[in-house]
Parts: C-alpha cells; structure tokens; sequence
C-alpha cells in the first residue's frame, strides 16, 4: 500500500509574504534614491541659479558705475599714478565689492574701457577719443564660481548747436558796456555778433582784438586762451576806432529770435526743461549760484534757475569745461572765473574783473512776460576778460559732465 504525504499549505504562505516584502522593500529603496538623487539635482540647479542671479546683479551694478563714472568726465578722469587730471590713457577702474546685509557674502565685478578704433563702439579708421566707446563689466558670484558679462556702447550728447558758439560774444539785443571790458578771438575775426547795435564808443576803455595776422604758425591751447590781450592780437574796435570788421551788429537773423527760438539757435533740445532735466540727473541744477561754486570746482552742464549773481569763485578748466545756464538776470562780477559757454536767459550785467575763457550768449528775455528785456541787455562798468574757446564740447579732451548717453541696441550680454 502506497502512502502519500499531503504538503502542509499554511508553511509555505511565509515564503511567499517574504519574498512580498523584499520585493517591496528594494522598491521602496530604488524609489528613495531616485528622490535623493532628484533633491541633489534640484538643489545643485538652485544653487548655480543663486550662483548665476548673484553674478548678474554684480555685472549690472558694474555696468551702471561705468556709466556714471563716464558721465563724470570720460574714459580719462586720472593719470597713472591716481592723480586728478588726464593723460590720454584710459582709466583703470576698480569696482567697489557689493556685501549682503549681513556681510557674509560679497560679489565682485570688473570694468575695462575700450575706446579703440575698430570696435563694435568705435568705426575704424575714426579718431580714438575719451569721450566714446565700449564699457564691458564682468560680474562674480561670492565664491567666484559664476560670471556673467555684459557690454555696451556710451557717446557724449552733443548739447551745443553747430559745435558752440563761433564769436566770444552773442546776445539777442544792444551791446552797452561801459567798463573796462577786453574781448579776444585769437581763432576767428569776428568777437561780436548782436541783433542790435553794438555800442563800443560808449565806453573809453572797452578794445576788441582778433589774431594778429602776422604771426607765423599754429598757436598752441595756452596762446589761444591767453587772457593777456598783448600777446598774439591785433586790436580791432575800441572807442577811437570805432566798431570794426570783427563786430557784427543789428543782424536780424538773430534780432528776430525771440525768447525760447533763440534759446533753441544754440541748443539741440525743443524746450528749456529738457536741457535743466539733464542737468539734474547729473545733480547740477540749482536754486542759488552759490551751490554751483562751491568746491569743489564744478564742470559739464549745470543750470541755475531764477535772477543769479556770482562774485567770486571757478566753474569749469581747461581739461573740463562748463557749460552754465542762468535762467534769469545775471551779475558777473568780483574775481569770478569761467571756464566754457556761459549763457544767461536774462540780462547779463558786469562788474568787477571777471574772466570767462570760452563764450557768452544772451538771450535778454523777461522770463515774467516772455517777452524781450529793455535795452541794453548787456551792460556794466567792470573790467571783464572774454577770450574765446572754440569748440569747447568737441574740442576738451574730457566730455562735460551729464551729457552721457548709452546707444541705444548696444546692450550684449554675451
């Protein structure tokens, strides 16, 4: 007789919740890693877009120190040894860390200038000048790990109509100085240039001079600009010799320019508030012409608003010139020094022993009434000495200061 043995069925259901729960168990530990591995990932991508957000804020505050400190006198604002002034090599600048709030992180950035010929700022074949080109900024995360670049074009904005003014004197109406007054253009033969007559037989002691046509060769900066009348001139008008060639007078094609058209004949802008605008953003438009003279020595474009008077003091160099709106009546009288284009919406009267070495324009508007200032709208018994700057915004090795303008589609950041 054959025995079979039937398998007990309840001992073999263990195996089976075993191997269940293995299989469970290396599911559960596949899907763990994939999570951590998946954490690891996102986190790294954070950080590197930390790492990327830090580098971009530096280059953008890189970008925005170049231009305002292109906007404070050109690629050329200090010579090699850091000192003041300008050497036709352009400037080396280092960028300020910027540190959290806490202090525990710091970005860097760089900035290099670039105004050669050749360029993507600068045509080839042009001229290389401190006054355009390339600014390019790199910026740094805080462990140095990501950078970000980014580059564009800057210009000075040419304020001056027709480069400046052409004569060392202009105004809209009659020509009254009575003083001791010396008016020099060692560049052009003309000093004077008025809608109305130009009254020199007024004054005893009032003299023109122009280049003296006998001297041999080109002057240099100094001899133009020389406020010495006896060096390198030949005298043109004074009371005995009447108004001569160099002054031209009762021109209607000025005389008939009234108020904000006259203004509009020496400026590139449409209204008197773009130009104070500008000024401001570069933090030189004022209520007092005493805020304009204090030191230090202010240049570029500065606009005081209302009836002004300035006795004493410098606006302006010879490396950087000014360029000076007085939207009122005007006094120029004491020692006072200016270098540039002074022009005064109003009268424009003078005292003392002044010196402006470049021009004046004068407008001789009421700004009350809009209409035209009584005669005459320059007038005065001081002794000023006027010698003319040609080209004073073309000509300066250094772009006035808040003329600075980005091109517009110059923008890389690549």
């Amino acid at each position: 007789m054959k025995i079979v043995i039937q398998p007990n069925l309840n001992n073999q259901r263990g195996a089976a919740t075993l191997f269940t729960a293995l299989i469970i168990l290396v599911g559960i530990t596949l899907v763990t890693l994939t999570t951590s591995k998946t954490v690891l990932v996102e986190t790294q991508i954070a950080a590197d877009n930390y790492r990327t957000a830090q580098a971009v804020a530096a280059a953008n505050y890189a970008m925005d120190y170049g231009v305002n400190y292109f906007d404070n006198g050109g690629f050329d604002q200090v010579t090699v040894a850091g000192a003041a002034g300008s050497d036709s090599i352009v400037d080396v600048v280092t960028v300020p860390g910027l540190a959290s709030a806490d202090g525990r992180q710091t970005t860097t950035a760089t900035l290099t200038f670039n105004n050669a010929a050749g360029t993507r700022c600068v045509a080839a074949g042009a001229t290389p000048s401190m006054r355009s080109g390339l600014i390019t900024a790199t910026g740094f995360s805080d462990d140095g790990l990501a950078s970000r670049t980014i580059s564009q074009c800057v210009v000075t904005l040419p304020v001056l109509r027709n480069a400046g003014p052409q004569q060392p004197l202009i105004a809209q109406a009659n020509v009254a100085l009575t003083g001791n007054a010396r008016i020099i253009n060692r560049y052009t033969n003309t000093t004077i240039w008025s809608g109305d007559a130009v009254s020199i037989g007024s004054s005893s002691a009032m003299e023109t001079y122009i280049k003296d046509p006998t001297v041999v060769g080109t002057l240099t900066q100094t001899q133009l600009l020389d406020t010495d009348e006896d060096n390198n001139t030949q005298l043109v008008s004074n009371n005995n010799l009447g108004n001569g060639l160099d002054i031209i007078d009762s021109d209607p094609s000025l005389g008939t320019l009234i108020g904000l058209d006259f203004f509009k004949n020496f400026f590139n802008v449409d209204t008197r508030e773009q130009l104070k605008a500008m000024a401001n953003s570069a933090g030189q438009s004022y209520t007092a012409m005493s805020s304009a003279v204090t030191s230090p020595v202010k240049s570029g474009l500065i606009w005081v608003e209302g009836n002004q008077s300035m006795n004493g003091g410098t606006i302006g160099s010879l490396t950087a010139p000014a360029i000076v709106i007085i939207n009122g009546d005007f006094t120029l009288g004491g020692g006072a020094t200016i270098y540039g284009v002074l022009y005064v919406a109003g009268t424009y009267t003078i005292a003392g022993t002044p010196q402006v070495i470049g021009s004046n324009i004068v407008e001789g508007t009421n700004l009350a009434t809009g209409l035209p200032a009584s005669s005459p709208i320059v007038g005065g018994t001081g002794t000023i000495s006027l010698v003319f700057w040609q080209n004073i915004e073309g000509g300066a090795a250094n772009p006035p200061k808040g003329l600075t303008s980005v091109v517009g589609g110059s923008w890389r950041d690549w």
